[in-house]
């Protein structure tokens, strides 16, 4: 007799406890936008479950009571057929929980109603694009100097696909907590200056607050960190604009950083540079393992 695969649930009572499942992991909508939805954020692996889910239904339909040893040859291939299958069960599970993990991760991290925001087509297929032309061998240049700002020269390889993460990063944000902080008031003491500086927080024309979302870890340093060209175009995208790696910055402060560290804001408090060089770090290490966990849930049948 051959044996059948076994699958904690089938057909619709599958596909609602991965709703459930997805649901566990707790999203947050995005403010300003259509809310993302963990499918649009892991659908590959998403659909590689599903996929499973009938070809393990399929194999378990098929006749599997042979006459033996006249169709021994029958029963054994049916279950090779179910070793494949509980490889790749095992597989595709690792998969999708490790990408659910991963934007949880990204989300929770950053304790900010900005929230995972999914690429429309248009901009996933010129990211899908530009990033066909890097090299698979592509291997980032050694770190800028001390004090230099990173940079993505014109002539690189991978300037098409920073430049496609770059535009409207992160867009509009309006006034809402990055990292659990609110956006900094108009009169507000400006903290990335000593307070007997007396520098204090601006207004745009439109009377906001003149601040800026900063990217922590320069968007030039992140499309270069190890593994991040690998990514697929939607992780890309999704980490480019992650939570986690957004803080209000005086406008003032923020155009002094660049695309450096905030170690060489000019006169700058130091027990800020101090704070925030420690939160680069952090960031830094967080965004890390972050790519590493996505590019194991990258589906591969």
């Amino acid at each position: 007799m051959g044996e059948g695969v076994w699958l904690p649930l089938k057909g619709k009572p599958f596909l609602a406890a991965l709703v459930v499942l997805f649901a566990l992991f707790g999203f947050i909508s995005p403010a300003e936008a259509k809310p993302v939805q963990p499918l649009d954020l892991c659908s590959a692996q998403a659909a590689g479950v599903r996929q499973l889910a009938a070809d393990i239904q399929a194999h378990n339909a098929r006749p599997h009571v042979f006459r033996m040893p006249q169709q021994s040859a029958a029963s054994a291939a049916y279950n090779a057929e179910k070793a494949l299958l509980e490889s790749r069960r095992t597989a595709v599970f690792a998969q999708l929980r490790a990408c659910m993990q991963a934007m949880q991760a990204l989300q929770a991290a950053g304790t900010s109603p900005l929230g995972l925001k999914s690429p429309v087509r248009r901009t996933l297929d010129k990211i899908e694009r530009a990033r066909e032309q890097v090299p698979s061998n592509w291997t980032a240049p050694p770190p800028p100097k001390r004090g230099s700002n990173w940079e993505i020269p014109k002539n690189s390889v991978i300037r098409p696909v920073y430049d496609a993460l770059r535009k409207g990063n992160p867009g509009r944000v309006g006034n809402i907590p990055l990292r659990g902080i609110a956006r900094p008031r108009v009169t507000d003491r400006d903290p990335a200056y000593p307070a007997a500086s007396g520098r204090k927080i601006g207004a745009w024309d439109s009377g906001r607050s003149k601040v800026s979302p900063d990217h922590i870890i320069p968007l030039a340093e992140l499309v270069q960190m190890r593994g991040f060209m690998k990514l697929t175009p939607t992780n890309m995208y999704v980490l480019s604009r992650a939570p986690l790696n957004f803080q209000w910055m005086s406008r003032s402060a923020n155009e002094s950083k660049q695309s450096r560290s905030a170690a060489y804001v000019s006169g700058a408090d130091p027990k800020w540079i101090n704070d925030q060089v420690a939160l680069e770090n952090e960031t830094r290490k967080k965004l890390q393992e972050i790519i590493d966990q996505l590019l194991k849930s990258q589906y591969r049948r």
